[in-house]
Parts: structure tokens; C-alpha cells; sequence
């Protein structure tokens, strides 16, 4: 990858932007910000763990339960625009994630990784 000309990632901005637009988008980020979280914090639904993964302490409580709620299929239209609002907050972690994810299916991204990456 030679010539690397636009950023190629999902931005934090771009993930703003579904958020506010696309339902399936919010559940999918939702997944991804409770699988951040680890198993007991997941069971206990809190934040014991300071490793700026998954949902902070403010937000455990309702973001694990409407992860769960989101596996069973139950939230409600309200409760999906809950959602949207709270993953608003971790934009930078879920760009961090797609970033990663993209380089896992092409690794030739790395490349363009080293080229945006700030230091």
C-alpha cells in the first residue's frame, strides 16, 4: 500500500452519524462496548476493572441491560434510542474496535494504520 490517500477506518464522527440513523448499528455497538466488559463485570453488571474497556461505572448498570435485552430481542423503540445515546459516549473505544477489526480482515490496513496514527 503505497500511496495511502484518505483514512480509511471508521471515524468517530462516522460512528456518531449512524448512530442517530441506523437501529441495527446502535445494537451491534451495544454488543460490542458489553463483550468489552469482562465476565464479571457482566455478571454483576458494574465496572470493577480500570481498563478503559467497555461501559464506564455511570453507565454499567443500563448499558448491560440493554445488551441483554438487545440479545433476547426485546428492546423496546425507546429503549433503542436509550442505547444510541449511551454508545454516543464511547465513540473512540468502537472506532478503536473497527479499526482493529478492519486490520484483522486485510492486514495490508496496517500499513495505513502506521500512516495516520499520530507519533
Amino acid at each position: 500500500m503505497s500511496s495511502i490517500k484518505s483514512y480509511p477506518f471508521t471515524t468517530k464522527s462516522q460512528i456518531r452519524s449512524r448512530l442517530s440513523t441506523d437501529p441495527t448499528f446502535v445494537l451491534q455497538c451495544l454488543g460490542v462496548l458489553y463483550n468489552m466488559q469482562t465476565e464479571t463485570e457482566q455478571a454483576t453488571r458494574s465496572t470493577r476493572v480500570r481498563n478503559r474497556s467497555g461501559f464506564m461505572s455511570s453507565h454499567a448498570v443500563r448499558g448491560s441491560a440493554l445488551a441483554v435485552r438487545a440479545v433476547d430481542g426485546a428492546l423496546t423503540i425507546e429503549e433503542t434510542e436509550q442505547a444510541a445515546s449511551l454508545v454516543g459516549h464511547y465513540t473512540r473505544q468502537l472506532a478503536a474496535h473497527f479499526r482493529a477489526k478492519a486490520i484483522a480482515a486485510n492486514p495490508d490496513l496496517a500499513e495505513a494504520a502506521r500512516v495516520f496514527s499520530a507519533g
